[in-house]
């Protein structure tokens, strides 16, 4: 018999698995919008994570995303000749350049997540009310869970 620890620990990881399984069904639908645009997943990557973060130098983003400078300095060039991020002087530290998102760059990003959202707003739809209210509970406790993580770690 596994001992209880070992089979939570089973559950956790099939529920790992599940979440990345989710997650990437939720990608998926999107593929093709992102596919079309002619943008590499590293361009997409460095687009959602100015998104996300806010304007950033070169190492700022070869950190956060663990790439060498040589390659997201290329990237980065791809995305300002298609116009979706631009290069600017860094108004605290003239010697720093730092990258923002374009407007158009901006709308781009939007409207790839707006697409993922409405994919699982219609998955969600197909739920019962039954089943929409336990995903609802249990997704609170995992968000708490998280939350706790995050503050255990800062």
């Amino acid at each position: 018999m596994v001992p209880v620890q070992g089979q939570h620990q089973a559950q956790v990881e099939r529920t790992a698995d599940q979440f990345r399984r989710i997650t990437r069904l939720l990608r998926a639908g999107s593929q093709e919008d992102w596919t079309s645009l002619s943008l590499t997943r590293a361009q997409l990557r460095i687009l959602a994570l100015l998104r996300q973060e806010g304007p950033a130098t070169v190492g700022q983003l070869a950190a956060h995303l663990g790439v060498t400078l040589p390659s997201i300095t290329a990237t980065v060039d791809r995305l300002v000749q298609q116009g979706l991020v631009i290069r600017e002087d860094d108004p605290a530290d003239r010697r720093r350049v730092i990258n923002r998102l374009t407007p158009a760059g901006a709308a781009l990003i939007e409207r790839l997540q707006e697409g993922r959202r409405a994919r699982l707003v219609a998955a969600l739809q197909r739920l019962s009310e039954e089943e929409l209210n336990r995903l609802a509970a249990a997704l609170e406790v995992f968000e708490q869970a998280i939350l706790q993580l995050n503050s255990t770690t800062d």
